[in-house]
């Protein structure tokens, strides 16, 4: 058979398909796994090809047999638009990913079949039912058995960021209220053997990696084995990380320095100790925010902050006390979101239960629209409040403040990876996101 396998256009982040040819696809091109993952999990005997719509464009009229196609919640509707089209064709389709699996009859709607969490162990199955003519209207993926699979197909990946992706585990045993990792892929930590991680690192050509790992400091033996073993392949990476840790662990902090750790990606989420209690991020506090920076920074590591705003027990005050806060930090860099219930997480069907989600439609589904009725503030409260932060932490001057520091303890990374990079990468987005076109555009009432 012939099977294409397509990742639809992203129409919100740092790297979008209206950035296709331009330079900053290439630096800021964000490495997905995937559709790579997937296509190595196919039988031999079929011809295979991954489409990214956000650098090529799908030929409807070309002839597969087969088409997978994979969706977080804001690329649903794209997702079956591509879906909708191919089956006009006479194509069979396959739905994957996130969205699919947290309303898989949804998007049964729009396929022949849906794959309900990981695809894997399933993959195979349904290619031969596929070619038998008999496609499952459902496939329920289990999670897979990280020492058996295989390294993605890369090869099969037309376009090539300067970042390249890897994973060591999969799983969080934290909770949050907000987050679909734990749910979609357990509580659990399932770990690779590091073996395998470091061959891969050895066939993967960029210098500077990602790691998409809900976190390294979740298992601080097997991350601490995995710098050793990584050090003598000098290449340069981000991961995220738990504060608590980050802060504390100074032999840690060592030896993720010595194996090329560029910075942390580290979810702050809020400043606010009653707004982590509900959210169920447990581990972390608040108060120690500044102290642990300054003890990452100081083994010449950055620190990539996110923040959500939106939670009930936000107030409307929380804007102008997390600025303050974050100015007064070492910080590196910073994403601030509004807090958004996708579908599957306790958070969606909490607030479902409750009579306060404005829409479903799920292009707004990505953290710089209000999608939802907050409890102590308006939604326009909720939005102006947030560009108030972005405005404040991404003025020219703090960006100018920030670079200089952040060049201070980081020589060695691109340009475009290092610190002051993510600057001007994630204000280039927020610009495009919060501050061009109209503000109705991000609250309901939605149309």
């Amino acid at each position: 058979m012939r099977i294409l396998l397509i990742f639809p256009r992203l129409e919100h982040g740092v790297t979008t398909y209206r950035d296709k040819g331009s330079p900053f696809a290439k630096l800021f091109g964000n490495p997905y796994l995937s559709l790579s993952q997937v296509a190595a999990c196919t039988p031999p005997g079929h011809e295979i090809r991954i489409i990214d719509e956000n650098y090529e464009k799908i030929d409807f009229d070309e002839p597969w047999d087969l088409v997978g196609i994979t969706a977080l919640t804001m690329l649903a509707p794209r997702a079956y638009e591509i879906a909708d089209e191919f089956r006009r064709r006479g194509v069979k389709v396959v739905l994957g990913g996130y969205h699919p699996t947290a309303l898989p009859e949804e998007a049964k709607q729009h396929a022949d079949a849906v794959v309900i969490g990981e695809a894997e162990e399933v993959w195979a199955e349904v290619v031969r039912d596929a070619e038998k003519g008999k496609l499952k209207p459902f496939y329920n993926g289990k999670h897979a058995d990280m020492s058996k699979i295989p390294f993605p197909r890369r090869d099969l990946m037309k376009f090539k960021p300067l970042t390249e992706g890897i994973q060591t585990s999969r799983g969080c045993p934290n909770a949050c209220e907000f987050c679909a990792t734990s749910v979609f892929l357990g509580r659990a930590l399932r770990r690779r053997p590091i073996k395998h991680v470091i061959e891969e690192l050895k066939q993967i050509p960029n210098k500077v990696i990602i790691f998409r790992d809900a976190s390294l400091t979740l298992n601080p033996k097997y991350s601490m084995e995995l710098f050793k073993a990584m050090k003598p392949l000098k290449k340069r990476w981000i991961a995220n990380g738990n504060i608590n840790l980050l802060g504390k662990n100074e032999k840690f902090l060592k030896a993720a320095r010595e194996a090329g750790c560029i910075s942390w990606f580290v979810g702050f989420e809020s400043i606010n100790p009653s707004s982590l209690k509900e959210a169920h991020k447990v581990s972390n506090k608040a108060e120690d925010y500044d102290k642990a920076i300054k003890v990452v920074r100081r083994h010449g590591m950055g620190i990539v902050g996110g923040f959500i705003f939106g939670f009930d027990n936000d107030m409307p005050d929380i804007f102008d006390a997390t600025l303050d806060a974050v100015l007064s930090w070492e910080i590196d860099a910073a994403e601030f979101n509004i807090l958004t219930p996708y579908p599957g997480t306790p958070l969606y069907y909490r607030l479902d239960k409750e009579g306060r989600i404005l829409t479903k439609d799920w292009t707004k589904y990505t953290q710089a629209h209000v999608v939802y009725q907050p409890k102590n503030m308006t939604p326009k409260e909720l939005l102006e409040g947030t560009k108030k932060v972005i405005k404040g932490f991404y003025s020219f001057e703090e960006m100018m403040k920030r670079m200089y520091g952040s060049l201070k303890i980081h020589k060695f990374a691109p340009y475009a990876f290092s610190l002051p990079g993510i600057n001007v990468a994630m204000w280039r987005y927020y610009k495009k996101e919060f501050f061009t076109g109209d503000d109705s555009e991000r609250l309901p009432p939605y149309n």
